[in-house]
């Protein structure tokens, strides 16, 4: 035992650090004659070294020093004179003579040499142009801090032990111990505090704009803060200056930090998967590895923070036996013993709420970062998957993987930490309990361990009922989106309450789910708040047992760690859960993110110079299935030269649009190559509007060109469609053009793609879609017009299109079957003849009475091609007398002057409103149930109060104090109360998740049967993303949370009176101490309330941007 105190000792410590420091010494003085070598070497070799190349580029630099920078060289500097101080003293009051062998001078004098060496290497960042710190910097201003909380410890455990006087050495550790927790922080972020910027353009020649100044408000306070701010938190003061005084805006609202940005996000972790990928390939693990290496290094910063908050709060349970033999009048140390302790209980309680704060902050910041990471993946990916793998993922399972299941995930980074706080969590309680209790600590954590045991098969039953209900929203989700996406159809047909109660129906199945879910979280509950009275049973009843004297100080410390216990308990089951719900949700993710992709190499991009041609096919197979013995296009032979029109015919079926998309690299290739030169722009047969006004579809993010504009409006026959308009093409399209007839749809996808100036532009027969006029007219102005110079591939059934062709391609079954012009087709007579005899036949029958002098397409003996098209331009130039038009939707009419369709969310102002409390509490059976909660959690609180307050009167305060009430009588009342208190929560546990599940229940009925039962305006004005995020998301929070959260909120006022209840039976003079606190809080409270806008206003543009992205899926 006395070697373990003699290695233990202040002298090993010090010669531990002594070590260390002139590893560091040696570490700074290889690396400078390293860079000594370097240069010398080559200036042998008559180059110039790099730092004076790098001079030379940066000739003339402005220097901004920071006021961190400043403060890490006065830290610096008031560390080496505390250590020159600390030497002094030691020298002249010999405080190491019981060391056999002088650490303290050795150690001091290296700390004084290393801090000075650091001193001059922090000046010289000025001349290094480093506004980053150096890795061994920040690992000794790391060690510094550690050392510094070491010797603290160490000086106030000999205060303690010998009940001596704070001197003059500790007053100095003490003081370093503050400066270097300073230059830990400033280590962590890794920053000197220096700017260094091009002089010539540090004067602007001209005042900032407006829209500067504008911008420059909009810029995150957060990746500008000093270390005070991002403790405090106040640099978030100026947004709370604003939605103090008014409600806050978007345009109030500061844009993100870069880093926190969901574009550079993005970007990161699809870098990191593409690396995992080339290096482990593309499985499950190597997505989990991916989430790991994207979130590691912000994760460990957060760990420490977790940790360190874990270790102080245990503090309090450790001192409390001091505090209390301290208060029973065991003064004999005198007062400075009862400041220390005070000042410990308050130094802990701050250490543990900064660093809490810290640690909450940085989870919910790494679960916002992978949860734009991976939404960003997933909608990508959706982008890029193959045709099969399309088929194995319906629309309704991804907008669960993007809502439901990313939220799984994110929950996982804020329980992630608990993994390393659990196992010092139970160390630290079971050491306090060893040191009041002995052996009776290990009966404690016996039965610690045995409820702990007890969560497992728990937690196992969760896993399985949250796949079950994932699979019952997946269905649920699925049918609710062919619902919306085919309303029109369903309220034609009237099969709206048909499919109502199939949608009920699958509501069933996962109510059913979630019920036996939130009974079992029910009983976890039960185990939660049940524990304490267990573990405690156990463990005074082995105390008793034993024959180990009770005392208050004892009891009340025991007590205390029972109840840090209590959470350690509570949140692993939570734990578990979590990880379990977010371990079948990334695993849906990972299988998702591993569906195969479209192959890059499907198409072979050639540089225009190098070539003739736009597109060329040889040998080409190909299908839509990879594993076929029946191909969808077999022996394509194909060549387009530059600017070629090139028609596509055949019967439905043949293979036309199937050709389209291999030349797009969207059809998987089985053999052959596919080359194309240029950009391609593709005009589908089923037109995709963008929810937006007209000109933002035309436009599609391109800058606005007037005059090219107004030129593509008029070879594509918008003119007169947007004067019918009340704003022209500033009016909003309703959600996949709702309000457009599927001819406007068509041309203005059509005006889309030629505005995008591409090279080569696929139409696949977006002239069906409009009449034969407009078809025409389409036609010459905008194919043969406007994309005169381009190539152009065209589906077509109208025979009056393919004599301007350069080239027609005759497709059946799924080959070429024929190519060349319309006269050399006809000539051949080989299967051209019959095909456009049915097409014109087809075209006739609805033209016939506009277009009765139309050549016939099958007359053999007409004339060349060229005269067949100026036929067509004729018959074109009748037709723009003629008035018909195409026939427009009724709603385009009632569009309002502004030109909008889609209304904006309306969002409450101020606070919520106590009818929205109060309809909620009253759904379910006008209320009924809440009272009885409310009784249930007040008898609750009064036995478990009762249980604490039993234990502390009826334990002696001293070993040599009488008891009050026998240790039977103690134990078997104690019991009694504390399951007294379990059952009630019982209770309280079903009730809540009762009321919550009817609730969420009667409001999903009510929403149903409002959106099943609304007129199609509704869906005119309301995107279906918006009601997909209702039913989705906010439907997940409706069944599972709300009613927790409101019940824990009411729940905590009932805690909060039992507390001051108790306070006033106690000590009633701390009375004194509640008023200026309440009025503090009071305030803090009206500040913060407003604040509330700031959540709302997150919550929803949070919930714009979801039903944006939904409702493209």
């Amino acid at each position: 035992m006395e070697e373990w105190q003699e290695i233990y000792s202040p002298c090993f410590w010090m010669g531990t650090f002594a070590l260390i420091e002139l590893i560091f010494i040696m570490s700074i003085l290889a690396q400078f004659l390293f860079r000594k070598f370097r240069c010398w070497i080559q200036r042998l070799k008559g180059a110039a070294p790099e730092s004076n190349k790098q001079h030379q580029e940066h000739k003339i630099i402005a220097i901004k020093l920071g006021i961190s920078y400043k403060a890490c060289i006065a830290c610096c500097l008031l560390i080496l004179g505390s250590h020159v101080l600390r030497a002094v003293f030691l020298q002249l009051h010999e405080r190491i003579s019981d060391c056999k062998y002088p650490p303290f001078i050795l150690c001091e004098g290296l700390q004084v040499l290393s801090w000075i060496i650091l001193s001059l290497l922090v000046f010289s960042f000025q001349k290094t142009n480093s506004a980053k710190l150096p890795m061994v910097i920040r690992s000794w201003w790391i060690f510094n801090f550690l050392q510094s909380a070491t010797t603290v410890v160490i000086d106030l455990r000999s205060i303690l032990a010998t009940h001596g006087d704070i001197g003059f050495k500790e007053w100095i550790d003490m003081f370093m111990l503050v400066v270097c927790i300073y230059l830990f922080a400033i280590s962590a972020g890794g920053k000197t505090g220096i700017t260094f910027t091009d002089s010539s353009v540090t004067e602007p020649l001209l005042n900032p704009s407006v829209g500067q100044q504008a911008e420059a408000k909009r810029t995150c306070p957060y990746g500008k803060a000093n270390i005070l701010e991002l403790v405090t938190f106040s640099w978030m003061n100026p947004v709370f200056s604003i939605g103090y005084k008014k409600p806050l805006e978007k345009n109030a609202v500061p844009d993100v930090d870069g880093k926190d940005a969901a574009e550079f996000l993005s970007d990161s972790f699809k870098n990191v998967i593409d690396d995992v990928e080339h290096s482990y390939g593309l499985s499950t693990s190597s997505i989990y590895r991916a989430m790991f290496i994207f979130i590691r290094r912000k994760a460990i910063i957060n760990a420490g923070f977790a940790v360190l908050s874990a270790s102080a709060s245990y503090v309090g349970p450790s001192l409390i036996n001091d505090l209390v033999k301290f208060l029973g009048g065991q003064r004999q140390y005198g007062l400075k013993r009862g400041y220390i302790l005070a000042v410990a209980f308050l130094s802990a309680k701050v250490v543990e709420t900064i660093s809490q704060r810290q640690w909450i902050f940085g989870a919910r910041q790494l679960g916002m970062r992978l949860r734009a990471a991976l939404i960003s993946h997933i909608y990508q990916k959706g982008l890029h998957l193959s045709c099969s793998s399309r088929q194995k993922h319906t629309s309704g399972e991804i907008i669960n993987y993007m809502s439901v299941d990313i939220q799984r995930i994110t929950d996982v980074i804020w329980y992630i930490n608990y993994i390393w706080m659990l196992p010092i969590q139970l160390s630290l309680a079971v050491y306090i309990l060893h040191t009041n209790l002995g052996v009776g600590a290990w009966a404690g954590l016996a039965a610690t361990l045995a409820i702990m045991a007890c969560n497992i098969p728990l937690t196992k039953m969760q896993k399985r009922l949250q796949a079950k209900i994932m699979v019952a929203k997946d269905n649920r989700m699925k049918a609710t989106t062919e619902v919306l996406r085919s309303m029109k159809i369903l309220k034609l047909q009237a099969w709206d309450m048909k499919y109502l109660h199939k949608l009920k129906t699958l509501r069933g199945e996962e109510y059913n789910w979630l019920w036996r879910s939130v009974r079992l979280s029910a009983l976890t509950t039960f185990i939660f708040w049940g524990s304490p009275a267990f573990i405690s049973s156990i463990t005074f009843g082995s105390w008793i047992l034993l024959g180990v004297p009770l005392t208050a100080g004892t009891v009340l410390s025991a007590l205390a760690t029972f109840r840090m216990l209590q959470d350690l308990i509570f949140t692993l089951p939570d734990l578990l859960s979590v990880f379990a719900q977010g371990k079948v949700s990334a695993d849906r993710v990972a299988k998702y993110l591993e569906e195969e992709e479209l192959k890059c190499d499907a198409v072979t991009q050639v540089p225009r110079n190098d070539t003739d041609f736009d597109v060329k096919i040889d040998h080409g197979i190909f299908s839509w299935e990879l594993e076929t013995t029946s191909p969808t296009l077999t022996d394509v032979e194909l060549k387009v030269k530059r600017g070629m029109k090139v028609a596509i015919c055949g019967m439905v079926g043949s293979g036309k649009s199937s050709l389209l998309s291999c030349i797009l690299g969207e059809m998987p290739k089985l053999d052959g190559t596919v080359r194309v030169s240029g950009r391609k722009a593709y005009v589908p047969q089923t037109a995709w509007i963008l929810s937006g006004n007209i000109r933002e579809n035309i436009l599609f993010g391109n800058t606005h060109d007037e005059e090219k504009y107004k030129k593509i409006i008029q070879s594509c026959a918008l003119t007169k469609d947007l004067e019918l308009f009340a704003n022209g093409d500033l009016t909003e399209i309703g959600e996949r053009g709702i309000n457009m007839s599927g001819g406007q749809k068509q041309r203005i996808q059509i005006a889309r793609s030629v505005y995008e100036d591409a090279d080569i532009y696929l139409f696949d027969d977006p002239f069906s879609a409009v009449d034969a006029h407009t078809g025409s007219q389409l036609f010459k102005d905008c194919v043969m017009g406007i994309l005169k110079d381009k190539t152009v591939l065209y589906v077509t059934h109208q025979v009056e299109f393919l004599p301007a062709a350069d080239l027609i391609l005759v497709m059946q079954d799924g080959k070429i079957v024929q190519k060349g012009k319309f006269n050399e087709l006809l000539q051949q007579n080989i299967g051209f003849e019959a095909i456009a005899g049915a097409h014109s036949q087809a075209l006739e029958s609805v033209i016939n009475v506009e277009c009765s002098s139309r050549i016939p397409p099958d007359n053999k003996k007409s004339a060349d091609s060229e005269d067949e098209f100026d036929t067509e331009n004729e018959i074109d130039d009748q037709l723009q007398g003629i008035t018909k038009q195409e026939s427009t939707h009724d709603v385009s009419q009632d569009i309002s002057d502004k030109g909008r369709l889609t209304q904006e969310e309306e969002r409450e102002k101020g606070g919520i409103g106590k009818k929205v409390y109060w309809t909620y509490l009253r759904a379910v059976h006008g209320g009924a149930l809440v009272p009885v909660t409310i009784a249930a959690q007040s008898f609750f609180q009064i036995f478990q109060v009762a249980s604490n307050y039993w234990m502390a009167w009826a334990s002696p305060p001293t070993t040599a104090t009488t008891p009050t009430v026998g240790l039977g009588l103690l134990f078997s009342v104690y019991i009694a109360l504390s399951m007294g208190s379990a059952l009630c929560v019982l209770s309280r546990s079903l009730l809540v998740s009762l009321i919550g599940l009817l609730t969420s229940e009667k409001f999903f009925k009510d929403m149903l049967h409002c959106i099943l039962h609304a007129p199609m305006s509704f869906f005119d004005s309301t995107p279906t993303g918006r009601i997909l995020n209702r039913a989705s998301n906010d439907q997940s929070v409706l069944d599972l949370e709300i009613a927790n959260k409101l019940g824990w909120c009411v729940f905590s006022i009932i805690q909060i009176l039992g507390t001051i209840g108790v306070m006033s039976q106690v000590a009633w003079p701390v009375f004194a101490i509640f008023v200026p606190v309440t009025v503090v809080c009071f305030l803090c409270q009206r500040y913060y309330i407003p604040q509330r806008e700031s959540w709302l206003v997150y919550h929803k543009f949070k919930g714009l941007q979801s039903y944006i992205i939904l409702q493209n899926h």
